[in-house]
């Protein structure tokens, strides 16, 4: 195993003339779709590929390796990706010698994909670095190779990577996990990143200590299922424990997780959140339905009063704490009467967000062999009656906070503001002259939408 991923599975590549020719150190480009996971895959693969000489740039056409990180978790963002694979073609007929590699969630199937992807050189299952380090290696000649590949190996690459010489962004997202062995019958990550597989804690806790140096200040520790960290490790240890760990290295200022499975959450996870100053008290909780029957069928293990018992648990311990689900509407044999329950469970527990989505059947998934008898425009007719119900809510919650003082860390300059984020994960604008990225502030709220906040310097 290396200090900063896991082989998902075994990578496959076909036999390709594509040469990476630098000119002043060979090019790279990455591109990027879906969940913060793949969001940490590239950037350990990008600077697993910086350590080793390679340089970033911005188009795809000034590279000489071009990788897309893949998702497939909805059929939106499937197609997505096979549109811009589809895009590359004309790239790769100009420039044969451009190395295009596919990696994550996609790749299922590599022959298939060959057959239909014939342009691009290499599938990688998800989280595979070493394997994409290794095979870019092999491709290099020694006249080519950079000077950081002399007596390259896949194990010195990322262990080099780990240093992260390059500035990490203020909050960064750290995999502690990867796969899940829950069975819900509508996901396929199961499918693609395979059972449960957590990461030692002292290779997680150095890593984040690589990125605090490197002037990150949150860091958001990254499962399928985080609740589950730790169990498949022979020691044992616990999303709690590894938590307690990381919140102690220098110079961190908050630490956040995600994202938590209801019938795993455990007790002393929120005990933890509650008594640890640094970690943020928000909780990414998807309930995806209202409805025991489709609970059921969703394969979810958990019944709508698990959840809210759960909710007020958390509330209880934490008051202030925010909440965060995954809704799925349209789901096979989904009534009015059961999407009604599921407006009724959102009223109930006024969550600070939730992010909704049509069902989309997902090949190979148990719940692609139900009928998909839900018609799309009942299914987008239910998606914006979650919108709109959740606007409502989130306005109200949000119009508390008005002339309230908020602690806001500082990500960014988006358009002339600074923008950055609550401890309840809230986004939060303001304006001031000084610098303050990955500081601290202190704000009064003077505009509350229900989407972002305003805040004044005090």
């Amino acid at each position: 195993m290396t200090d900063l991923a896991v082989s998902i599975g075994a990578h496959e590549h076909r036999t390709t003339t594509s040469t990476i020719h630098p000119a002043s150190g060979p090019a790279y480009h990455i591109w990027t779709i879906g969940c913060q996971m793949n969001q940490a895959d590239s950037r350990r693969t990008a600077a697993a590929l910086d350590a080793l000489g390679f340089r970033q740039v911005a188009r795809p056409e000034d590279a000489d390796l071009v990788i897309l990180n893949s998702c497939v978790v909805r059929q939106s963002a499937e197609d997505k990706v096979t549109g811009r694979l589809q895009s590359l073609r004309a790239l790769k007929a100009r420039h044969p010698g451009t190395a295009l590699v596919l990696m994550g969630c996609l790749v299922g199937d590599v022959q298939t994909l060959r057959a239909r992807f014939p342009h691009v050189d290499l599938f990688l299952r998800p989280s595979d670095v070493e394997g994409l380090l290794g095979w870019v290696s092999a491709q290099m000649t020694e006249a080519t190779r950079p000077c950081a590949f002399s007596g390259y190996s896949t194990e010195q690459g990322l262990r080099t990577a780990a240093s992260l010489g390059a500035p990490a962004p203020v909050s960064v997202g750290v995999t502690a996990m990867m796969g899940c062995d829950r069975h819900c019958t509508y996901c396929i990550v199961r499918l693609r990143r395979g059972p449960g597989r957590s990461r030692p804690p002292e290779e997680i806790v150095a890593e984040a200590e690589a990125l605090v140096r490197s002037g990150a200040r949150e860091v958001v520790l990254l499962g399928q299922n985080i609740d589950a960290y730790g169990r498949d490790l022979p020691e044992r240890p616990t999303l709690a424990s590894l938590l307690r760990q990381v919140h102690e290295i220098p110079g961190l200022l908050r630490l956040r997780f995600l994202t938590s499975h209801p019938a795993d959450l455990e007790d002393e996870v929120i005990d933890t959140v509650a008594a640890l100053p640094r970690v943020c008290p928000h909780f990414e909780l998807p309930v995806q339905a209202g409805d025991d029957r489709i609970l059921r069928r969703m394969g979810r293990g958990h019944r709508a009063a698990d959840y809210l018992a759960l909710v007020e648990r958390i509330r209880g311990r934490i008051p202030d704490a925010s909440l965060a689900t995954d809704i799925i509407v349209g789901f096979p044999g989904e009534t009015v009467e059961e999407f009604e329950r599921t407006l009724d469970l959102l009223r109930t527990v006024r969550f600070d967000a939730v992010h909704v989505a049509c069902y989309s059947v997902r090949p190979g998934t148990p719940a692609a062999r139900l009928p998909d008898d839900v018609p799309q425009e009942e299914k987008e007719r239910r998606r914006r009656a979650v919108e709109a119900l959740q606007e409502q809510i989130v306005g109200e919650i949000n119009a508390r906070l008005l002339g309230q003082e908020v602690e806001v860390l500082v990500e960014e300059m988006h358009k002339g503001k600074w923008k950055g984020r609550t401890p309840s994960n809230k986004l939060v604008f303001f304006e001031h002259p000084d610098d303050w990225h990955g500081r601290l502030v202190r704000l009064r709220i003077s505009r509350a939408g229900p989407w972002s906040l305003q805040g004044q310097m005090r």
